[in-house]
């Protein structure tokens, strides 16, 4: 059987020496996502025939990421999945884009036919990535995005206001804003965020050795709004947490300008993550004319 191991921090050097076999704007493929979720979604990870493997849990199923490395895939598939038949559980393969399908699905196809088994493959709506134009949501030009620059200039008008860095300095105060937020919490809110919080909290416990970044939004001195995140790859700049203050408005559109401009020094694109399939946000995030989202697929052999 294959020895997986639990992933940590001294795990970083190991998947930087494999990520950029699978270079995509995937924020799932990124060591930071990984490490910041392993506890919530159970992240392991083996080296097997020259691979990286990543097992994660996922409503309470077992899956495997795409593999990251070089060497003979179709043998290192055949071994995954006939350990995991023999466990008496499906084998599935999930978060992968379509770079990776055609691989996957000639490897599934082969192994069912020989094997007797059989695979579903399915495109999975709720975890679409979606990529902007760092500079578009930076300017927020366009008539489509003409009621996100009225938001804007409302708040500028009615607000005295300045934005910073999230410091070492500062880090203290956006840790207390996000207590304060969560207590106004609602109770249909608390299930759906517990998962990303647990993550958030280790975001500012490792913020400075994963090398994250990060703005807060002040009104009056007073934190209103932060957001947090760190590059993917060389063009592509993850956006991972954003919160702020339900009662001032605004400031939600505020942040994402404000953090847009400032990834646009450096970046092409931002990732803004998935909708997780709820309906509010999935429309605040079109709305904001994405480029385009990243389709991600699952894969289950049984």
């Amino acid at each position: 059987m294959t020895l997986f191991h639990p992933l940590d921090i001294k795990a970083q050097p190991v998947f930087s020496s494999f990520s950029h076999f699978v270079d995509c704007q995937l924020m799932n493929y990124s060591f930071v996502v990984l490490f910041l979720y392993r506890n919530v979604c159970q992240v392991h990870y083996a080296i097997c025939n020259n691979y990286l493997l990543i097992k994660a849990t996922r409503n309470e199923e077992e899956y495997y990421m795409f593999p990251m490395g070089d060497g003979n895939l179709p043998l290192l598939l055949d071994k995954i999945a006939l350990e995991t038949l023999s466990a008496g559980k499906p084998a599935r393969f999930y978060q992968f884009c379509n770079d990776f399908a055609p691989l996957l699905l000639q490897w599934s196809e082969e192994f069912c036919e020989k094997t007797g088994k059989h695979y579903q493959v399915t495109s999975v709506r709720n975890d679409f990535e979606y990529i902007y134009s760092s500079k578009n949501l930076a300017n927020l030009e366009g008539h489509l995005l003409k009621p996100k620059r009225n938001q804007i200039n409302s708040f500028t008008k009615n607000n005295n206001w300045n934005f910073t860095h999230i410091s070492k300095e500062n880090i203290e105060k956006a840790k207390q804003f996000n207590a304060l937020w969560d207590e106004k919490r609602t109770e249909e809110e608390v299930s759906s965020l517990l998962k990303e919080n647990i993550a958030l909290e280790e975001a500012f416990a490792h913020f400075f050795e994963l090398k994250m970044e990060g703005i807060m939004l002040l009104v009056e001195e007073k934190i209103v709004a932060f957001a947090i995140g760190f590059p993917l790859n060389d063009d592509t700049f993850l956006v991972l947490f954003e919160k702020a203050e339900r009662n001032c408005k605004g400031a939600y559109t505020m942040i994402n300008k404000l953090f847009a401009n400032e990834i646009s020094k450096k970046y092409t694109y931002i990732n803004r993550a998935e909708d997780a399939g709820d309906e509010g946000l999935r429309k605040a995030k079109l709305s904001y004319q994405p480029e385009y989202l990243i389709e991600v697929n699952e894969l289950v052999v049984y």
